[in-house]
């Protein structure tokens, strides 16, 4: 009898550390599917706070634009971008082409630093020798897995299933940068109602990535139509909100 309740707890033990064990997905493009992604324009408030110095709030406004467009005699997923801030150093333009399962395809962006344009491949990102003034002129990042473009990770995560438990590896890469691609950890920590407009509330998941035990973001995205709603981040002490604009604030891209 001892035999059997031991058996029985052992059982119930190992039942419930299986449940609480997170399923994690290796990001392909099996995973996406951009029947999510509205064609059209979102705007996002973002907002830069320092507890050293509270009285300041730097802000921008980010202006997103998905269509589906030929590129090259072929129809592609198009991501344009304006970020237009209070400080002219911040303001930026980029210009995005993609496969319809986000495989990056060109990226391009200019800003008062100067210009970066990239070609991708399956086995390297290299700069467009077709852009004059390429500040990465002869760049070239080797990639052995599939990339994604981290300027749009809001979109790629409207294109996500989540899920409960879940914890999601994306192999992301920012255009340009000498960290090379990685897989990120974004986990699917728990669900929250969001208070939006007219005082209504929308039921969003939680999606979490750790920078480090003290850096982390998260983002709201909503479960029905899968909208970023918001982001928070934690950063070297630095507070970075972004969040989603109900209504257009004039139409810059």
């Amino acid at each position: 009898m001892k035999k059997l309740v031991m058996l029985l707890m052992l059982c119930c033990i190992m039942f419930t550390t299986a449940m609480a064990q997170p399923d994690t997905v290796r990001v392909t493009s099996k995973h996406i599917n951009t029947k999510y992604l509205k064609p059209g324009t979102r705007q996002y408030l973002v907002t830069i706070s320092n507890p050293k110095n509270p009285k300041v709030l730097t802000q921008n406004l980010w202006n997103r634009n998905i269509s589906f467009e030929q590129v090259q005699g072929k129809e592609r997923m198009v991501i344009r971008q304006n970020w237009i801030g209070t400080d002219t150093l911040s303001n930026r333009t980029l210009y995005s082409v993609m496969e319809k399962d986000f495989t990056p395809v060109y990226h391009t962006s200019a800003s008062a630093r100067g210009k970066g344009a990239f070609n991708f491949y399956p086995d390297k990102i290299v700069a467009a020798d077709t852009v004059q003034k390429n500040a990465w002129k002869g760049f070239v990042m080797p990639t052995t897995n599939q990339t994604y473009n981290w300027e749009l990770d809001m979109e790629f995560f409207e294109s996500l299933l989540l899920k409960a438990n879940t914890v999601f590896l994306i192999n992301f890469y920012h255009p340009g940068s000498k960290t090379g691609p990685q897989a990120y950890s974004y986990k699917v920590t728990g669900s929250e109602k969001l208070a939006t407009i007219n005082n209504q509330t929308i039921d969003c998941w939680l999606l979490r990535i750790d920078y480090s035990p003290e850096n982390y973001g998260i983002f709201w995205v909503t479960k029905k139509t899968h909208e970023v709603l918001k982001m928070e981040e934690k950063f070297n002490g630095i507070t970075r909100y972004k969040i989603k604009l109900g209504t257009l604030a004039g139409k810059h891209i």
